[in-house]
C-alpha cells in the first residue's frame, strides 16, 4: 500500500521534473528579453498576478497555502535564474 503511493508520487516527480524543464527554457527566454530591452527582472504586478491565477486554480483550499508556497519559491528561483543568466 505505502509502496504504491510512493510510486505514484514518483511518477508525479518525473512528470514535475519535466514540467519545470520546460518552464526553466521559457524563463531563460524571458531572461534574454528581458537583457535585449533592458527590462527590471522584478515585476511584481505580474508576480501578483501569477500567484492570484495559482490560488484560483487550487480546487481543493486545504492545499492552497503549500501550493503558493512552491509557486513562490519558483518565482524566486526564476528570477536568481535570470540574474545569473543576465549577469546582474
Amino acid at each position: 500500500m505505502l509502496s504504491q503511493q510512493r510510486e505514484k508520487i514518483d511518477q508525479l516527480d518525473q512528470q514535475i521534473v519535466a514540467l519545470l524543464e520546460e518552464r526553466m527554457t521559457v524563463v531563460t527566454e524571458v531572461a534574454r528579453i528581458k537583457a535585449e530591452n533592458q527590462l527590471a527582472i522584478l515585476d511584481g504586478q505580474r508576480e501578483e498576478a501569477l500567484l492570484a491565477k495559482i490560488r484560483h486554480y487550487v480546487k481543493d483550499d486545504q492545499y492552497e497555502e503549500s501550493i503558493v508556497e512552491v509557486y513562490q519559491a519558483m518565482l524566486l528561483i526564476s528570477k536568481n535564474y535570470q540574474r545569473k543568466t543576465n549577469g546582474k
